[in-house]
Formats: C-alpha cells, sequence, structure tokens
C-alpha cells in the first residue's frame, strides 16, 4: 500500500445527470429530427431493481407497473452497504476532490470536509473545469495524494495525467462517468447500470399513471453514454411491458438548454399531438419548456416527468405542472467514495461493490414531500437517506 495507509479522493463533472455522462462539448444546437434509433448501449445494463418484465407472462401491465412504483415511491432510509471495514481507519490519508466549475459538482463536494474532518484525512480541493481535468489530477500528484476523487469527467479527458497516477501508486473513485472496472479505480458511482434502472423507474410511472396508454416524448443528450443507458431503460421497459405505448426520442445538446429546447418541445407537440407524456433525461433540460407550453396552449396536453431531480423539477411538482421525477443524491455518492477508499486502505476487498455503486432513489409525486425537500437545504435537494453521514461513521467506526 502506497505509503502505508494513505490515499486519496474527488471530482465531479456533472449538469444534473449530464455530469454522468459528459466529456464536454460545445457543438451547435441541433434541430434534428427526433428519432428513436438511439445509440444501442453494447449491452443492457444488469440490474436488481424491479421492472414490469418481471411480472408472470400474461400478467396486466398497469398492476405489474404500479408494484414497480409502490416500491420505489418510498423513500430509503439506510444506507446502501452494510459491511465494516476490518480494522480501525487510518488517519493521515490525502484525499484530492477535483472540482468543477458546474452545479452539480458543489452537490457532490458539499460534504467532503466534513467527511474529511472526521476521518482525520487531508483534504485538498483542487478546482478543475469539467471537459479539460487534467492539470488538476496533475496538481494532486504533485501533492502527493493518496487517492483522487473525481465526478463526471471521463479518464480519456485526462489519460496521460490518469496512467502517471496510476503509475505512482494512487487510485480513484468516480462518480458518474461510467468509467468500467479497471486498475486503480476503486469505485464508479451511478454509471451505466444504475441510470438505465432509472430509466426503468421512471417508464415504468408512465405506465402506471397512464394505465398503459402512453405516447412518450424523451428529451435526451444523446451523446452521452450513459444518458443512452438512461434511454434505453425507459425504451426497453415500455418494449416489454406496454403494448400499446410509443417511445420517441427528442436530441439536444447542451447549448440548447433554456434556449432551444422549449422551442423544439413545443414544436413536437403540434407536429405530434397524440403525445401525452413527456420525460426530461436529467434535472436542467426542462428549464423554460412549461413557460412554453403555456404560451403555446399545449400545457394541458402532455403530463411532464423525468430522472434526477433538483430545485427546478421540485418546483414544478408544487406548483402541479410536472407529476413525476426520480432522485439522485449527489451529496451521497461522496460518502459511497470516501467508503471505497477506507476498504482499500485497510487492505479490504469492496465485496459490496456492485451495490454502492447504485444509488439509493425514489420516484417523488408528492408535492408536500417536494417543498420538505426545498426547504431542507440551500441546495434543495435530497441528499440521502436520514441520517446517512451518521449511519457511515457508525459503520466505519468512528465516533
Amino acid at each position: 500500500m502506497r505509503k502505508g495507509t494513505r490515499r486519496v479522493t474527488a471530482a465531479i463533472f456533472a449538469l444534473g445527470l449530464v455530469a454522468a455522462a459528459c466529456g464536454g462539448d460545445d457543438s451547435s444546437s441541433t434541430t434534428a429530427a427526433p428519432s428513436t434509433d438511439a445509440p444501442a448501449a453494447s449491452e443492457a445494463p444488469s440490474t436488481d431493481a424491479p421492472t414490469a418484465t418481471d411480472a408472470p407472462a400474461g400478467g396486466d401491465e398497469v398492476a405489474a407497473a404500479q408494484a414497480v412504483v409502490d416500491e420505489n415511491t418510498v423513500i430509503p432510509t439506510d444506507i446502501s452497504v452494510t459491511v465494516a471495514p476490518s480494522a480501525p481507519v487510518p488517519t493521515g490519508i490525502k484525499v484530492a476532490w477535483l472540482a468543477c466549475e458546474l452545479p452539480s459538482c458543489t452537490e457532490v463536494g458539499e460534504d467532503w470536509p466534513a467527511i474529511a474532518e472526521a476521518l482525520g484525512w487531508e483534504l485538498k480541493v483542487i478546482n478543475v473545469e469539467s471537459a479539460s481535468p487534467g492539470a488538476g489530477v496533475q496538481e494532486a500528484i504533485d501533492w502527493g495524494a493518496d487517492y483522487i476523487s473525481i465526478s463526471g469527467s471521463p479518464i480519456a479527458a485526462f489519460q496521460e495525467q490518469y496512467d502517471a497516477a496510476v503509475a505512482a501508486g494512487i487510485k480513484f473513485a468516480f462518480a458518474y462517468n461510467g468509467e468500467a472496472p479497471a486498475d486503480g479505480i476503486l469505485t464508479s458511482i451511478s454509471g451505466n447500470d444504475s441510470v438505465y434502472a432509472a430509466g426503468e423507474k421512471i417508464a415504468d410511472y408512465i405506465i402506471a399513471d397512464s394505465g398503459a396508454a402512453a405516447n412518450v416524448l424523451m428529451v435526451n443528450i444523446q451523446m452521452f453514454p450513459v444518458l443512452v443507458a438512461e434511454e434505453n431503460g425507459m425504451k426497453d421497459t415500455f418494449a416489454n411491458g406496454c403494448a400499446a405505448c410509443t417511445f420517441d426520442v427528442l436530441p439536444v445538446t447542451i447549448p440548447d438548454i433554456g434556449v432551444n429546447v422549449p422551442g423544439l418541445v413545443a414544436s413536437y407537440l403540434q407536429e405530434h399531438p397524440e403525445t401525452n407524456y413527456v420525460s426530461y433525461a436529467f434535472s436542467a433540460l426542462p428549464i423554460g419548456v412549461t413557460a412554453a407550453l403555456q404560451s403555446a396552449g399545449l400545457d394541458g396536453q402532455v403530463t411532464q416527468v423525468g430522472v434526477d431531480f433538483d430545485k427546478t423539477g421540485l418546483t414544478e411538482i408544487v406548483d402541479g405542472t410536472h407529476k413525476a421525477w426520480t432522485s439522485n443524491p449527489k451529496a451521497y455518492s461522496a460518502w459511497l467514495m470516501a467508503h471505497a477508499m477506507i476498504l482499500d486502505a485497510v487492505g479490504d476487498e469492496y465485496t459490496e461493490r456492485a451495490a454502492g455503486e447504485v444509488l439509493p432513489s425514489f420516484i417523488l409525486d408528492d408535492a408536500t414531500v417536494a417543498q420538505e425537500i426545498i426547504d431542507s437545504s440551500e441546495l434543495s435537494n435530497w441528499k440521502g437517506p436520514e441520517g446517512y453521514a451518521d449511519q457511515f461513521l457508525a459503520l466505519w467506526g468512528v465516533a
């Protein structure tokens, strides 16, 4: 183990779930016609989440979907790992958290100072550009980091520095980028499997809510593999669990957000009046859409839902303009990254890695709960199961 008991920490590339996928792209806005021919995943991600396909053949589609919804509208109360480290957590570990410029980085990194203080670790926060974090990784190497934590930015964006870090014995904990298991990677939280499951959940909600009669438009940025995984989760769920449902995709880009997306959605609905549900791949995509639909007299045509709520989705649920969103506890992910580091530092195998990489989540469609979440913190988001910090500290044997 490098330096006996020492290792490192964190960074994130995110705009809602875009963090989970983006490699950075400044391409111009698209007006491409919507297509269901999304890039196919090489293999459908595995997931333990129940889906409509779990129902017996010939079972009622609405009942099967509702069973999934009923299970997933319960707010999780427990952390997702249970195996404690086999030895006391070593102190003095040097952790580098690479904090990007996007709002989601603030959420992912907000608990790192508290984690480091509780564990007696030395934390270095390094500000980076999400699309090019290489200089920050090099700074962490030069500082003597034991572990580096980074969110969203793919290894391809800093391959040279990644190779140098691994050669120096530094290990990485990732979130929201879908990296496959490899040497030097302790964990990769909320990757393709987790986001595929989120797509399944919101699709099941739509099936149950529509009485298995939904014509769905998904607004998505298809250039990011993790968002394509979400799209495939929705598409597969409709294909296997709703014979009468239709599913289409409106491809957009990051520069379209809040600028062209509202008009593109309104135009699509005018051209496809049979559409009765719009689903957003992550929280920033619906910015400005409700106002555009109201101006065009289209807001009564569709039910709006999405994956990865933030204050935008929560506020729309409170206002009654959106029906449901899935949660995405970004702050919680830092504790899971620290957990992987702790196990590595004491020499334990991370036997719960697969379970730990799927973030606890739920489907929210209750305006009262949405308002409570808005009022709960400055960032107006669900950070994780109630008391999650104390649960992790207890698991680690830290007072």
